[in-house]
């Protein structure tokens, strides 16, 4: 297992070293001056101290192991050079907590509700209820993210007034944005669970405890949810992994002022070095969750370690 382990941090960091040093060069090489941008006019004498000051005067590669250097030895991320005082790390303290909260509680929500609806659907398997849960399922996954944004801002928020549309610093101003994230999560959930509910169903060993006596109710409990959660259980690390880029969307659209919501700014301003940060910060914590779901797979069949 030891070797396993190590064996997936080794391929876990050779990944994060590529996805950085691709993003940087990416990033770099796209058309477009971020002092321009900073200050619509300048006198050159003041472009070329803030182009000093970034090291945008430097040759790409030398800025590239610059960046590296930093973010290696003292996990600097990068600085904004539109916003002075404004740096990756100062998100992490303040906007990275805001999308915590709302991806934990939205994974949450999803996971309680998406394996209970899943369960019915693979229980229930062609009768009405499945039906109908399989037809919402579907049109939840296939409507976007911004779709149900704006019908709960009209529904919930501005029709009933259950809600406040906008804001931020209150419980209520949760219900809307983690609604809007739990949706399409959900009816993934429910449809990994509704098939491994039917695998499970049709194994040989459930029909031996049917005929052995066992009750419904344990039968279900203990045989039936307990071999069909295990494929829920490793993707939700990486649900967890993906709760602070994967809500860009909800979070400009619900004004929340969370990691998703300053990407999308820091891209609109052309603010490249916040843009590399939260990259390599939003590839850090997907490859992590990767790495966490390579370890339960491994756990949960030991086949894949020994072919491994």
């Amino acid at each position: 297992m030891a070797k396993f382990i190590l064996k997936r941090l080794g391929y876990a960091i050779i990944s994060l070293l590529i996805i950085t040093t691709l993003s940087f060069f990416i990033i770099s090489m796209k058309p477009g001056d971020p002092i321009a941008a900073k200050v619509n006019q300048l006198p050159e004498s003041a472009k070329v101290i803030l182009e000093e000051k970034y090291g945008l005067n430097e040759p790409m590669y030398v800025r590239y192991f610059s960046y590296m250097k930093n973010l290696l030895t003292k996990f600097d991320l990068g600085s904004s050079v539109i916003y002075d005082g404004r740096n990756v790390n100062m998100l992490l303290k303040t906007a990275a907590l805001v999308s915590a909260k709302i991806g934990g509680l939205a994974v949450i929500i999803q996971v309680v509700i998406g394996v209970l609806l899943g369960m019915l659907c693979g229980l229930n398997r062609g009768r009405f209820l499945d039906r109908l849960i399989s037809v919402l399922i579907v049109f939840a996954i296939c409507i976007p993210a911004f779709v149900f944004c704006a019908l709960l801002q009209y529904y919930i928020a501005f029709k009933f007034k259950l809600a406040p549309i906008l804001g931020w610093g209150k419980w209520q101003h949760f219900i809307l944005p983690v609604a809007a994230y739990s949706i399409p999560g959900i009816a993934t959930y429910s449809k990994y669970m509704r098939n491994s509910t039917i695998s499970v169903l049709n194994e040989d060993y459930i029909e031996t405890a049917k005929a052995k006596g066992v009750g419904k109710t344990r039968l279900v409990f203990k045989h039936v949810f307990r071999n069909a959660i295990l494929p829920i259980v490793t993707m939700v690390p990486v649900a967890i992994g993906n709760i602070f880029g994967g809500a860009m969307v909800i979070e400009n659209f619900f004004s929340v002022p969370g990691m998703g919501q300053h990407y999308v700014k820091a891209v609109s301003d052309t603010d490249s070095l916040m843009i590399l940060g939260m990259t390599v910060f939003f590839a850090f914590t997907y490859i992590v969750s990767l790495f966490f779901v390579d370890i339960l797979y491994g756990l949960v069949d030991p086949r894949i370690r020994l072919a491994d």
